[in-house]
Formats: structure tokens, C-alpha cells, sequence
């Protein structure tokens, strides 16, 4: 069997199956929807490669725990991007839902292990950068300084247009820069970029069909695709930045890259 043939067979299929899943079961809750979505791809690909998936998931949950604490609670309290349904009896900071923090980490998850397998071609024992260190004392002061404000006057943390300014500050900037300084990592992004756009276009469908977010906030634009609406900056910078963002902090923070 040409497995490579069947590894992209299985990261095309595995997103349809979550679709069809989530449709069926007609459920709205961004729980089910992100392990399914995010999950099945991520299992999948870890049980090909396991060598990787230590590396992968320690990234995904020192990166993605920090980012949400900023990005997640600044985002929910400017409307960027609201989870109306939780299945927990709690919300953290009193604003966001837990299910986002498990959809950060699990998509951080699936794109790293997506990069390790395909691009990257990772090994069992593969270090993560000593330079992580330098990125969570930077994180971790945004983190603290957004906290206090937030239980200080989280007046001070009304952004308008935040989708787009939180959107701009932390992925766009960072990949615009990082490619500059290593423009030989573009072709595999816009082939990673190409395959996430399909994948998160077919998410966002799904999530919208079952009211999983909504977006209340303030956005330059809205588009719509078969009779469901979402802001202009959904399209740019979720389905089309976010991903070759992701993984240019990934190989500048943590990869054993050579840069």
C-alpha cells in the first residue's frame, strides 16, 4: 500500500466524517465539534507517527494556554467571537468558555503534528527550543497585564474592530516578519494555508448550520456562503493566516529548526 497516498486520503476524509457527524447528530455544542474536528486528524496522525506526538502536544498546551488567556478573553469580551453554549457550569475569568480552550488547544495540536508529519518530517526525541522559554515570559507578562486589567476596569480592554486589530497584532505581523527573514518556509506554508482554508471554511459552515458562534462584535465586513454569514475577517485571518501563523511561532519559538 502506498501509504502516503492513504495519509493524504485520511486527512481529506477525517474532516468530512466530523462534518457528517456533527450534521447528524445536530448538535451545537463546540465540545463535541472541536474533538471531532481537530481530534480525529490529530489521533490519526499520531498513531502514524508517535515519535511526534509528545513534542507536538507539549507545544500545543504551553502555547495555547497563555494565547487563549489573551487573545480568547479579549476576543469574547469585544464580541469578536462568542461561544453562547457551554456544557461546563462555569466560565473562565467569568468570560470565557472552557470548550475555546480546549479548541485552541486541540487545533494547535493538529496543525503542529499536520507540520511534523508532512513538512517537517519529525523524530521521536525531537527537543522543543530553548527559545520557548523566551516566549512564555513575554506571554505570560500580556497575560498578567490583560488579567488585571480585565478585574480592574475591563472598560480599559474594549477594542473596537478587535477581530481585526487582536487579528493583525498577533498573526499577521508575526508572519509577515517571520517570512521576510526566512522566505524559504513560503511554499510549504501556502500549501499548508490551501489545505487549512478548505478545512476551516468546511468547520465554519458546520459550526455556523448548528449555532455553535456567533459574532455580535464590530468587523469591516461579513461574508456569506451558502445562506450563512461571518465576518470578512473570519476569512482572512482564521481560515487563510492562522494556521502558517501558528506554525511560524512554532518554528521560531520551538522547532529544532535551522534558521
Amino acid at each position: 500500500m502506498n501509504w502516503k497516498r492513504f495519509d493524504v486520503f485520511a486527512i481529506i476524509v477525517l474532516p468530512l466524517i466530523a462534518a457528517a457527524i456533527v450534521l447528524k447528530l445536530n448538535t451545537d455544542l463546540l465540545f463535541i465539534s472541536s474533538l471531532l474536528f481537530f481530534g480525529l486528524p490529530s489521533l490519526y496522525i499520531g498513531l502514524r507517527n508517535p515519535g511526534i506526538l509528545r513534542k507536538s502536544a507539549t507545544f500545543a498546551f504551553i502555547f495555547s494556554i497563555p494565547m487563549s488567556i489573551i487573545i480568547d478573553t479579549l476576543s469574547a469580551l469585544n464580541g469578536a467571537y462568542v461561544i453562547p453554549k457551554t456544557i461546563f457550569p462555569f466560565k473562565i475569568f467569568g468570560i470565557s468558555t472552557v470548550e475555546l480552550y480546549l479548541f485552541s488547544f486541540l487545533w494547535v495540536l493538529m496543525s503542529v503534528l499536520f507540520y511534523e508529519y508532512f513538512f517537517d518530517h519529525g523524530r521521536k526525541g525531537d527537543a522543543i527550543s530553548k527559545r520557548i522559554r523566551i516566549f512564555l515570559y513575554i506571554v505570560f507578562a500580556f497575560s498578567v497585564v490583560v488579567l488585571i486589567m480585565l478585574f480592574a476596569n475591563s472598560r480599559w480592554l474594549l477594542i473596537p474592530y478587535a477581530y481585526l486589530v487582536l487579528g493583525t497584532l498577533f498573526t499577521i505581523i508575526p508572519l509577515v516578519a517571520f517570512l521576510y527573514f526566512h522566505p524559504q518556509f513560503l511554499p510549504r506554508f501556502v500549501v499548508i494555508a490551501a489545505y487549512y482554508f478548505s478545512f476551516l471554511m468546511l468547520y465554519e459552515l458546520v459550526a455556523l448550520a448548528t449555532h455553535e458562534w456567533i459574532f455580535p462584535g464590530q468587523f469591516i465586513g461579513f461574508v456569506t456562503v451558502q445562506g450563512l454569514s461571518f465576518p470578512l475577517e473570519e476569512l482572512l485571518i482564521w481560515m487563510i493566516v492562522c494556521t502558517p501563523a501558528l506554525l511560524s511561532y512554532y518554528e521560531f519559538v520551538a522547532d529544532d529548526s535551522k534558521l
